[in-house]
């Protein structure tokens, strides 16, 4: 049996979708994979209808991968915001215990295991006595990392050091969100030179609308929204949105009448009228029977929220929304960036 930790180096570099990516490989290798959380820091938020504080990651990649071990397996340790405790003696040794109790569980039958590691590996979740470091060599496993490139500096000593600190246990690298200017450069410098230093594989991935995508379905989440017209389109992907109204024409521009509204503007249309993705009307008034028709007729969706416009708008800026299975695309259009760069599973060989 294999263990696999995938490990941040900070910065949100996309840990979630690349542990569902390779995920995804894994399985279709036909491989049986198993999967841990072993501690995880959680807002008052996380805590289901019954009370239960869940793990929005562990419970996304059990219902992945269709596992049924309890979530109490699979996130061993889980801690509010609120009670963080000084991890020292005894308490780290009873830590350290439950996460390999909970390990041999979720194991069993198991070809590869994979290990998710904390929001950045050098520091943790503020638990340092069971630290990333300290789990990877705990459970013999091979590393991935994944990195948000901004400068060379900073993504080179993130890696090499963690490779040397781990004791070259980092066998792939994922270098995400890399501006299109800097792709050939970081492809044809970074990448050869990380290789050079020990690393198995090293996979820079582009920067793409699609992986920052919204569908409408989560905008309705976000803003407690109610679907008036056309719910069979709330899978409409959302690139940006907008209080002006210069994206209606034709039908549309009835639209400009309408003065709570924000545009909810749509991922890689060419035609203007089809950009519109949604229209939210904010302030909780329901619209006239005139521009339902015109919605429907133009399937958009059109979602009514009780806050009004700058609330609304505050709530779509601010939201980092986590991954559910109805952002299965983007774990398709992630996998695909990395083919057109690699057009090997090099990067997950490696790590086997």
């Amino acid at each position: 049996m294999r263990s696999i930790f995938i490990g941040s180096t900070g910065g949100e570099p996309g840990q979630t979708l690349t542990t569902w990516a390779l995920a995804a490989k894994l399985k279709g290798k036909g491989l049986r994979v198993g999967f841990i959380k072993p501690y995880s820091l959680l807002a008052e938020t996380d805590a289901s209808a019954e009370g239960v504080f869940c793990d929005s990651d562990a419970l996304l990649i059990k219902k992945v991968l269709g596992l049924t071990e309890p979530e109490e397996a699979l996130c061993p340790v889980r801690l509010t915001e609120n009670l963080i405790p000084e991890v020292t003696g005894n308490q780290r040794d009873k830590l350290i215990e439950k996460i390999k109790e909970a390990f041999q569980e979720i194991s069993l039958e198991k070809d590869v295991v994979l290990i998710m590691g904390a929001k950045e590996i050098f520091f943790g979740d503020g638990l340092s006595g069971i630290s990333d470091s300290v789990l990877v060599k705990l459970f013999d496993a091979s590393v991935l990392l994944v990195d948000r490139y901004q400068r060379d500096n900073l993504t080179l000593y993130s890696l090499l050091s963690l490779n040397s600190f781990l004791e070259g246990r980092v066998k792939s690298a994922i270098i995400n969100h890399v501006s299109p200017d800097k792709m050939d450069h970081v492809k044809t410098k970074v990448v050869p030179f990380l290789k050079e230093k020990g690393l198995k594989s090293v996979v820079a991935v582009p920067e793409n609308p699609v992986l920052a995508a919204l569908t409408v379905f989560t905008v309705i989440e976000l803003i407690d929204g109610q679907v008036l017209s056309c719910p069979e389109h709330t899978g409409n992907l959302i690139e940006t949105f907008t209080i002006g109204s210069k994206h209606l024409e034709g039908p549309l521009s009835i639209f400009k009448q309408v003065y709570n509204k924000i545009i909810l503007l749509g991922l890689g249309q060419a035609d203007k009228e089809r950009t519109v993705g949604g229209i939210i009307l904010t302030g909780g008034k329901n619209p006239s029977e005139v521009v339902l028709r015109v919605a429907r007729e133009r399937s958009i969706p059109l979602i009514l929220t009780r806050t009004d416009t700058f609330q609304t708008m505050e709530r779509l800026e601010k939201a980092k929304p986590s991954l559910t299975l109805r952002d299965e695309f983007k774990v398709r259009k992630f996998l695909e960036l990395i083919d057109q760069e690699t057009g090997t599973s090099e990067w997950v060989d490696a790590l086997l």
